[in-house]
């Protein structure tokens, strides 16, 4: 028998490309773990420019799946030659996900094009509801049945909230914590009215439906890492979960890490998705991954958001398969994720997962100068990461015992929602001002209480600023001018429009004293006789003689100054 030959490949002629100017400028990130930003419904602008000057008659097209109507199809758009330097396109993205583009360029009348020299870019587009969420966290062991929650929402939209999150609400297990499930498709029995003969479902399709109809989004919690020990998972599949010889019934405990190392969460097991069997494993990967959808499919019903809970601790491989999966069936649900990692691997599975918001922890920082390089942090990762970032968490404290005064709430929540990048909110009890956090697990006392809370109208303003205010809905503009105040953070937020200097925040977090602040805007103002500002907070209107003044701030005290 003869030997035979494999066939050698066609090698395809692909000259280095040739920039088409010695110093061209792109106004987006290029780069393997570099990409945009862009929101659906709202234009998208890119910029190519050069420090010379383009050749007379240059062309200039962008290519790119935005907008096409299959992932894998490119379209063309022309750029608009602005002046002898500068191009510009701007396209609106219909729809969220992760798209490319490059350009191309003609100098003969479009009969020859050559490629941009960095061809590839990458823009990961949000649902519109992430721009400028403002979320409420419900604690349902203390708020009644499910139709009682629908009389909150109302409250909770009067606060300026748009969005509810709601802890998991799967029927709990022994330890009866809502993030050890017994089951991961029914509710939990405890939520139900009288009267409904147990069907949890339907209680919660007429919440969902009072949600739409006040134009509330709902946020659903996804547990993917462990389900409780005495789940039905547990006990009628044991296979599906990690094996432990160590555990008296030879399954794996969860683990969290504290100062004391690595300790059990004694109530939750691991889901196996290492299964070695192909088969066992194949068959949890598509029931977590229904699971996942089943409560996508209600956040999808009122344009919401679904929770990535403790990200980094799932196994990698499946978030890459239950994003996918998630974003095929429900492209405009938002995704939220608690995801603590280094910034190089947010870099590479923020786009891939279409992470939407991930939990900013401002309340770690209890300290001024440490809260001030986090908020820094926060703004230098800005342009490929979008953060949530509430006052405190169902996880944390309250305000009172994370920074030793219920009044503290006003600076910190000033801070939390006017120096990040406009997705904010707080926990259910920091609206009462409650001394201590509320307990999400186990049985406890409904929290009733009747009046208005003590926070109502501050949270309010404050929410209708981040609605209205453009300034503070996006990152890299945030200045800091307090020449590191022990006490004091301020930071001047400019304005992208013309015409809009932009506005000075200033933040007393000292529980006890009043603090004087010294501030120089000349950087940011124009020299003019008298400059005049408003404090957004309360209405009050202030006329300085020059860009430098002297501002006393009480103990627990803000200004949001307008210029």
């Amino acid at each position: 028998m003869s030997v035979t030959r494999r066939p050698v490949p066609e090698l395809p002629e692909l000259p280095r490309t040739q920039s088409i100017a010695k110093d061209l400028c792109r106004s987006y990130p290029t780069g393997r773990l570099e990409y945009s930003r862009a929101f659906a419904g709202s234009p998208f602008e890119i910029t190519i420019s050069t420090g010379d000057q383009f050749a007379p008659g240059t062309q200039a097209l962008l290519v790119t799946t935005l907008n096409a109507k299959h992932p894998i199809e490119w379209i063309e758009i022309p750029f608009e030659r602005q002046n002898d330097k500068t191009f510009s396109c701007q396209i609106t993205p219909s729809r969220p996900g992760l798209f490319s583009f490059w350009a191309l360029f003609s100098t003969d009348g479009g009969k020859t094009w050559t490629h941009d020299a960095i061809p590839d870019a990458w823009v990961l587009v949000d649902p519109p509801q992430v721009d400028h969420m403002r979320l409420y966290t419900l604690i349902p062991n203390v708020s009644g049945t499910i139709a009682d929650w629908s009389a909150e929402l109302v409250k909770i939209k009067q606060m300026g909230f748009n969005t509810v999150h709601l802890l998991p609400l799967t029927t709990l297990d022994t330890s009866r914590s809502p993030y050890s499930a017994k089951d991961l498709f029914s509710i939990e029995p405890s939520y139900l009215s009288n009267g409904t003969n147990g069907d949890g479902l339907a209680e919660l399709e007429k919440f969902v439906e009072n949600a739409k109809a006040l134009e509330m989004r709902l946020c659903f919690d996804l547990v993917l890492n462990h389900v409780g020990v005495d789940s039905h998972m547990a006990r009628r599949a044991p296979a599906w979960i990690v094996p432990d010889e160590t555990s008296p019934d030879k399954l794996r405990r969860a683990h969290y890490f504290c100062d004391k190392g690595w300790l059990p969460w004694n109530d939750l097991v691991l889901i196996d998705y290492e299964h070695p069997s192909q088969r066992i494993r194949a068959d949890i990967w598509a029931y977590l991954t229904e699971y996942a959808l089943f409560w996508a499919h209600y956040a999808n019903q009122t344009n919401g958001f679904v929770r990535f809970d403790n990200l980094h601790s799932s196994f990698k491989p499946f978030v890459d398969s239950v994003s996918e999966a998630l974003h095929a069936t429900y492209p405009n649900v938002g995704i939220i994720a608690e995801y603590f990692t280094d910034a190089g691997t947010l870099l590479a599975t923020v786009p891939k997962w279409h992470l939407n918001l991930l939990l900013a922890t401002p309340w770690d920082s209890r300290f001024v100068p440490q809260l001030r390089e986090y908020l820094k942090f926060v703004h230098s990762v800005s342009k490929h990461v979008r953060f949530f970032m509430p006052i405190t968490s169902h996880d944390s404290g309250s305000p009172a015992q994370e920074f030793g005064a219920v009044e503290s709430t006003i600076p910190r929540y000033v801070a939390a929602a006017l120096m990040g990048t406009g997705a904010t909110g707080i926990t259910q009890g920091v609206e009462w001002g409650l001394e201590e956090k509320i307990n999400f697990i186990g049985a406890q006392p409904r929290l009733l209480r009747t009046g208005i809370p003590m926070f109502a109208d501050f949270l309010h303003r404050v929410n209708e600023i981040v609605a209205t205010e453009p300034v503070f809905a996006y990152g890299g503009n945030c200045h800091f001018i307090d020449n590191g105040h022990e006490a004091i953070i301020a930071a001047f937020r400019t304005d992208k429009r013309p015409n809009h200097p932009g506005c000075l925040v200033i933040c007393n977090f000292d529980i006890l004293k009043e603090q004087e602040f010294k501030f120089n805007l000349s950087a940011f103002l124009p020299q003019t006789e008298s400059i005049a500002c408003v404090d957004l907070l309360t209405g009050e209107k202030f006329t300085f003689d020059s860009p430098s003044a002297t501002l006393t701030l009480p103990p627990c005290a803000a200004y949001v100054l307008k210029f």
